[in-house]
């Protein structure tokens, strides 16, 4: 079964331990220290004259364990047959994979270009898994589905953020946060969207134009952020305007008589983006004629601009009992897929992207993006994790436990109890005889290093 395997590699103290452990919330400030305030780390990854604290193999090591298991918490929320899914159980094995990777005594011993590789695998580890939760608990979406996704979608795209800035730092990717100029990423974000658009479509389909323009009365577009993630906030409001304007074209083509259609002018009436902003905040409107489209502003699967769902690789290697260490092409590109990824990158240090559209007035896109650096990234609500495993516990009439899930400050035994339950629901009491080779062997550690380690 699957707990005994876990367990023959990590203690279970250690497991719990990390059930019960709140995490690091990270700010953009540039600050290479690690500031400890009434026992919580506050640290920053930003531009500065040494590589940030948050982006170290300690801090990494230390801080993606407890976010990796909070996940999982999240994941116990769901019914007991919802955890014998083949999709959760997959994820779930892969997260306890990739647990015990960063809780290798040895990995803190190898060089940095080694170290890397392993984060660049995790980053791939990590897009995968938010890609099959994504096509479990999204293709038919209920409002319980849809909340869960989004906390996870936090939690993920904090993790993919570490791994992330770990990697500009580390490869010369340029990608860290730094001083970023919101008009050349505009441009670039603007451009990448028609290309997409035309790829899907065809050279021949007429594709509008997105117009420019920067508030003369703003003194500076220039504020630190990371260059990749306010890239594809842009693309993916652009993607979305340019779907709508070229469908309401091709309805009032088709409505249209022969001879309109052969006498009319041609050129679509171009969508407009204006860059604003000031001492506090920069912000962005997209301004198209034509109303945007309900189904692409709803939570749900990747999909190409055509709305053709993505990924069918990923989930042709889904096994229940069996991680696999294919290497997916573009699989990190499709993580971030989506209007409802774009709102939960845009909301990470306090921003807001939102849509406003009317039939027949047209429709308007906002992101306001704070300038403030301190600000904290944002993560699921205590009450979120607090009623992880409820379910389960009830199921299991572990009544003690449940009261104890109830309080944001788990203890460790309460954790103990939880994780207990959660293994239970995801294990295969036949697996040994299916899979006789744990899952975990190439990660077997002794009891006295990992406890040591710990």
């Amino acid at each position: 079964m699957l707990q005994s395997q876990i367990i023959n590699v990590l203690p279970r103290r250690i497991l719990a331990g990390l059930w019960a452990t709140h995490e690091t919330r990270i700010s953009k400030q540039g600050n290479a220290n690690i500031i400890d305030i009434l026992g919580s780390l506050f640290t920053f990854i930003c531009l500065y004259s040494s590589q940030p604290a948050a982006t170290s193999a300690q801090f990494l090591c230390t801080e993606l364990p407890v976010r990796y298991t909070h996940i999982l918490r999240l994941l116990s929320t769901l019914s007991h047959d919802s955890l014998q899914s083949p999709i959760i159980r997959n994820v779930s094995h892969s997260y306890f994979r990739d647990i015990c990777t960063l809780l290798h005594p040895s990995l803190m011993g190898t060089s940095p270009k080694a170290f890397s590789n392993v984060l660049s695998k995790l980053r791939q580890s990590q897009a995968t898994n938010l890609i099959r939760l994504k096509y479990a608990l999204l293709s038919n979406p209920t409002s319980n589905s849809v909340t869960l996704m989004e906390n996870i979608n936090t939690i993920g795209f904090g993790i993919h953020l570490l791994l992330d800035q770990h990697l500009s730092w580390n490869t010369d990717k340029n990608n860290h946060a730094q001083v970023v100029c919101t008009e050349e990423i505009a441009h670039k974000a603007v451009n990448d969207a028609r290309k997409a658009f035309s790829d899907s479509f065809g050279t021949d389909k007429d594709i509008p134009t997105i117009e420019i323009k920067k508030d003369l009365k703003t003194k500076s577009s220039e504020f630190v952020y990371i260059p990749s993630i306010l890239h594809r906030v842009l693309y993916e409001s652009s993607l979305l305007s340019l779907k709508a304007q070229s469908s309401q074209d091709d309805d009032i083509h088709r409505s249209s008589s022969w001879f309109k259609n052969t006498f009319r002018n041609q050129k679509t009436r171009p969508l407009s983006l204006h860059i604003f902003g000031g001492p506090t905040s920069i912000g962005f409107r997209l301004d198209g004629a034509a109303p945007l489209l309900e189904n692409d502003l709803l939570p749900g699967i990747p999909r190409d601009p055509i709305g053709i769902p993505t990924c069918g690789s990923v989930l042709s290697q889904t096994g229940a009992t069996t991680v696999d260490n294919t290497n997916y092409t573009g699989v990190e590109w499709e993580s971030l897929n989506g209007w409802r990824s774009a709102k939960a990158l845009a909301s990470h240090w306090g921003g807001n992207l939102d849509a406003v559209t009317v039939d027949g007035l047209g429709s308007t896109i906002y992101l306001a993006l704070d300038r403030d650096p301190s600000l904290l990234e944002r993560y699921p609500s205590r009450h979120a994790l607090a009623s992880s495993a409820h379910s389960l516990l009830r199921h299991h009439r572990r009544t003690s436990a449940v009261s104890a899930s109830a309080d944001s400050t788990l203890s460790i035994q309460a954790a103990a109890t939880q994780l207990d339950a959660f293994l239970y629901a995801i294990s295969d009491s036949q697996q040994s005889t299916f899979n006789p080779t744990p899952l975990y062997h190439h990660h077997s550690v002794s009891l006295s290093a990992a406890v040591g380690h710990a």
